[in-house]
């Protein structure tokens, strides 16, 4: 394949996947207006979504823009000096972590929304892990300046897998909270669709940049983008499963509501 062509392509999945990751964020937000609640998303998920992104964002900063960490990787990869980070990642990253901030004010400002919800707080596990990962980013900044052999790339790795670890957590709450109330109500699989397709489009494209380089060291040197990609489809697909098989149903918030005169007639005629 012509190398210009496999690079438009490559282009093409890129904004692809990040239009589609980007749309993800709305569905829930547009649901949760549309029932003036948050019951049925959890907090935790919302919290640990907004650390995650910003970390994401981060990281593919350092790498598009830092010179510093750009030689580092690219002695580090020789045959393949430049990072697969590609623009769309850090747009992708800085816009959800915009929106998840404004999914977590249905949860701190339920009032101004003018939602009726039942009050959420944040697990002491959600909150030790949200904590603890940002602990870790001023302990690797120090071991890169007291350790001869520590280079900043080590930092900004550390703070991708921060999003990576997350993106293995953050799941994890709703899909409890799924199981425990044996519906996914009020959690949107919309969104759950479209992160799924911008998954898959996101690791495919690391896979051709990967290719287009000849080294396939390129995929393992932006390891926070393979596991997330991967990360990602597996819960969405437990998610889905869950949604479409395990807790099939139609939802009291689908289901037509009686009123008052129509509970009255439907007694008259039961009588």
């Amino acid at each position: 394949m012509n190398v210009t062509w496999t690079e438009s392509i490559s282009q093409i999945l890129g904004w692809a996947y990040f239009v589609l990751w980007s749309l993800s964020f709305y569905p829930q937000v547009l649901h949760n207006h549309r029932r003036r609640s948050t019951d049925g998303f959890s907090i935790d998920f919302a919290l640990l979504n907004v650390l995650g992104l910003s970390a994401y964002a981060v990281s593919n900063a350092c790498f598009l823009s830092s010179p510093v960490v750009r030689a580092q990787y690219a002695q580090r990869h020789p045959q393949s000096p430049e990072p697969t980070v590609q623009w769309n990642d850090f747009v992708y990253a800085l816009h959800g972590a915009l929106i998840c901030c404004w999914i977590g004010s249905h949860f701190l400002c339920a009032r101004f929304w003018n939602f009726d919800s039942k009050p959420q707080r944040a697990s002491i596990l959600a909150l030790v892990v949200f904590w603890g990962c940002l602990g870790v980013v001023p302990l690797a900044v120090l071991w890169v300046l007291v350790s001869a052999s520590g280079e900043w790339i080590d930092v900004v790795y550390v703070i991708g897998m921060i999003k990576v670890f997350l993106t293995a957590v953050k799941y994890t709450p709703q899909a409890v909270m799924n199981y425990r109330r044996q519906s996914t109500a009020g959690f949107s699989i919309g969104a759950i669709l479209l992160d799924l397709s911008g998954a898959i489009l996101s690791l495919i494209q690391l896979v051709l940049d990967s290719s287009l380089q000849g080294d396939w060291s390129g995929a393992v040197g932006n390891i926070a983008k393979l596991l997330l990609g991967n990360i990602t489809v597996l819960f969405d697909l437990i998610f889905i499963f869950q949604h479409f098989g395990l807790y099939r149903e139609v939802s009291a918030e689908n289901k037509p509501r009686l009123s008052e005169r129509d509970a009255l007639l439907g007694n008259r005629n039961e009588a």
